[in-house]
């Protein structure tokens, strides 16, 4: 059985309007962008927690997440929080992490319905992978979807990695420091949680999240 730490939190949008000349009347109205950005400086949004039971804490210090998952009782523990993206549309999520075995980024899941979403992870030897984490309309079991490789643009040694996964329109686009890693049909989603997971005996962190999709 995994676990989950997900104290859910609406998140702070930012909102942009598009001008328009006047007297321009278009039919449809053009996209709004929204972008959701926590850079841990402060526990707003509730990032922090203690499972002794587990062997997992997540705490902020100086800007960094710092997750922990010391333990191997099961594989992976997650944590994640309701950013609320709108799934359907394009969207973009970034983060830079490192750990001290595998971490990863995880988004789409949704306790609710029993989705562990996806997760998009890179190891302490920068080998980079994404996985199906199960509940997600294809059965339970954790499914890979782009197998552990890696590349000379990737930072080993336990070393801070930029990850970003695209949406654009059905594909997903993954990336590791600005290069292009695969390119792949884009999956269902049941949720719009995002945030991070640690494979078993991790103690990983992260510099920041951002989210920036549009409605």
């Amino acid at each position: 059985m995994r676990k989950i730490a997900s104290l859910l939190a609406i998140t702070g949008l930012v909102l942009f309007f598009s001008s328009c000349e006047r007297g321009r009347h278009d039919p449809y109205p053009y996209p709004t962008q929204r972008s959701f950005v926590d850079e841990f400086t402060d526990n707003r949004m509730g990032w922090n927690f203690a499972d002794p039971a587990n062997n997992a804490y997540g705490s902020i210090n100086s800007g960094i997440y710092m997750f922990d998952y010391n333990d191997d009782a099961t594989e992976a523990y997650y944590v994640s929080k309701f950013i609320g993206f709108n799934r359907y549309n394009d969207f973009t999520i970034y983060t830079r992490i490192r750990s001290n075995n595998n971490m990863g980024l995880l988004f789409g899941d949704n306790s609710s319905v029993g989705s562990y979403g996806y997760s998009f992870t890179i190891d302490y030897d920068g080998y980079y992978a994404l996985y199906d984490e199960g509940g997600n309309g294809y059965g339970s079991d954790v499914q890979t979807l782009v197998e552990p490789q890696t590349n000379p643009n990737v930072a080993r040694n336990g070393n801070w990695n930029e990850l970003r996964l695209e949406q654009r329109g059905n594909r997903w686009i993954g990336f590791v420091n600005d290069v292009q890693v695969f390119n792949i049909p884009a999956q269902d989603l049941k949720g719009t949680n995002a945030g991070f997971v640690d494979i078993k005996n991790t103690e990983g962190d992260a510099d920041y999240l951002q989210v920036d999709w549009l409605e």
